[in-house]
């Protein structure tokens, strides 16, 4: 549905879909003994719903020389798996699970960190310290309330699965703004983007990165580790109970972050000098001064919070080598996982600039 009101000085578009695909193809992960590492293949029907709406507007239209325009857009999606071409309910190999999305993760998700005189720990972690990465239960209970089992005996998908939880990838809802402010021959225009829910993946954080092993003298993250004189520290404790890539055990749970945020990543200030006579005298027609500042501040994002980086996805998994931290839940094939790597940080420039035209 298109719309305009006010004689077009408000208008805007809402669009919903529902589409239902069979025999998606997808590039998947096979066996040792197939010869090859991957292939393309039919492996699953799915549905999408989404909803998308953007509207613009006219606030103000010229009254003594001021103008305002601003417009906003958003959209949804509500991806799942349907069916597997296997018949099975899930496909661990390539983290397929009928009635998720199929871009997820599956792996440890961290709920806190063990402190001292916990109850449970010696059940759920057996030679635990405290100190280490707490992660999320999912077997059952005794009648007294203290779990049955200790964590990697089985998890929802069966033995030998290690209590992973399915983590989807994509956003809840996501969109962009902008809005340009004129009075006379002053411009201020400002475009942004938004993002609510889905996940981040930092190379950063995760175990196995060189930066965060917590372990030798080394250039690290500065990171707010638990030490028993400081047990509000959301990091591992230094040199409890390692993996087998010498960082934490469930280390890769520290690289999963909310990726939600709100970014405002152009900024631009201008001013026409098209009326002044000697300007004119010149032969120029058209005379623009500007100030831009391009990846100028982002708010509502806890990985900005923690890291200070862009929460923006800037590499996908196979690319550069940056794959290093998440090997042990993924496989190193995989090529649709957005991460935030070291490799290319967006950094904040200032511009100045002048369009001339004769």
């Amino acid at each position: 549905m298109d719309f305009g009101f006010l004689h077009n000085r408000l208008t805007g578009s809402i669009d919903y879909y529902s589409v239902k695909t069979n025999n998606v193809l997808y590039t998947i992960a096979l066996p040792p003994t197939a010869g090859v590492g991957r292939q393309t293949a039919n492996v699953a029907n799915t549905q999408n719903n989404g909803l998308e709406f953007a509207l613009n507007g006219t606030i103000f239209n010229n009254p003594n020389g001021w103008s305002w325009d601003v417009g906003i857009n958003f959209s949804a999606n509500r991806n799942k798996i349907t069916s597997l071409g296997t018949g099975k309910p899930y496909d661990l190999a390539n983290f397929f699970f009928v009635g998720q999305p199929i871009n997820v993760v599956y792996d440890f998700k961290k709920i806190g960190i063990w402190q001292q005189n916990d109850p449970y720990m010696g059940i759920l972690e057996p030679g635990g310290n405290p100190g280490m990465v707490k992660v999320q239960y999912t077997g059952t209970y005794n009648a007294d309330g203290t779990p049955t089992r200790a964590i990697g005996q089985s998890g929802v998908y069966g033995n030998g699965t290690d209590d992973r939880v399915v983590m989807p990838l994509d956003p809840d809802w996501l969109g962009g703004f902008n809005t340009r402010v004129a009075y006379k021959d002053l411009d201020l225009t400002v475009l942004g983007s938004f993002q609510h829910g889905g996940l981040l993946i930092s190379t950063l954080y995760n175990s196995g990165g060189y930066l965060d092993q917590l372990t030798g003298q080394r250039g690290q993250v500065d990171v707010n580790y638990w030490t028993p004189t400081n047990t509000s520290g959301t990091f591992p404790y230094p040199g409890g109970i390692q993996a087998g890539d010498g960082g934490p055990k469930y280390g890769n749970s520290l690289g999963y972050f909310d990726a939600s945020y709100f970014k405002v990543s152009t900024i631009t200030l201008g001013y026409n000098f098209n009326k002044m006579k000697w300007i004119k005298d010149l032969g120029v027609s058209n005379t623009r001064l500007y100030f831009t500042v391009q990846n100028a501040f982002v708010l509502f994002s806890p990985y900005t919070k923690l890291s200070g980086q862009d929460p923006q996805t800037n590499m996908l998994f196979s690319d550069g080598g940056q794959y290093i931290a998440s090997t042990s839940s993924m496989n190193v094939g995989r090529t649709n996982l957005p991460m935030v790597g070291t490799n290319t940080p967006s950094t904040r420039t200032f511009l100045i600039g002048l369009n001339l035209s004769f």
